[in-house]
């Protein structure tokens, strides 16, 4: 009986060994919610770059598409001024043509609002698309605001004609 007692309390024993306290599982909790305030606050910078590289791939596919139609058609946009608040203010029959092409057969409001509604990035989220061709340089710039920025910042893409 002795025998059956002591193996007994030796099952009992082993059992109460197995699992993890509540004490163990808090701490595992904390220092997992610790790593993940530190990773947190080292992607979120890269996402934003991230945005802010996507704005600049739509701003310089918009600005190519926009040196091809004017190229492919031989004229320029809106006859004598080439400065232009956005998109659907191109005049130029055969600019508006080829633009359009390039773009799906999309009206110009649309390649615009389109354009516009893409950008997610906190610089340019939110913001107008204006373009500018000059005419006398052959310098064709796309960029988000009202304002033209300094050649070189995030939220300008420049081509030559």
């Amino acid at each position: 009986m002795k025998k059956v007692i002591k193996n007994y309390l030796a099952k009992l024993q082993e059992n109460d060994k197995k699992g993890f306290s509540l004490v163990e599982l808090i701490i595992v909790m904390a220092i997992m919610a610790i790593l993940v305030g530190v990773v947190a606050s080292q992607v979120l910078p890269y996402m934003e770059k991230s945005r802010q590289s996507k704005d600049q791939q739509i701003l310089s596919s918009l600005c190519t598409d926009i040196t091809s139609a004017i190229a492919q058609s031989g004229e320029a946009c809106n006859g004598g001024s080439d400065s232009l608040t956005n998109l659907a203010s191109i005049t130029n029959a055969k600019t508006v043509d080829e633009l359009t092409a390039l773009r799906s057969n999309k009206s110009l409001t649309d390649i615009n609002d389109e354009s516009s509604t893409a950008l997610k990035s906190k610089l340019m989220k939110g913001e107008g698309i204006t373009v500018e061709v000059n005419t006398a340089t052959g310098k064709i710039a796309v960029w988000t605001g009202t304002s033209k920025p300094a050649s070189g910042s995030k939220n300008i893409v420049e081509n030559e004609q």
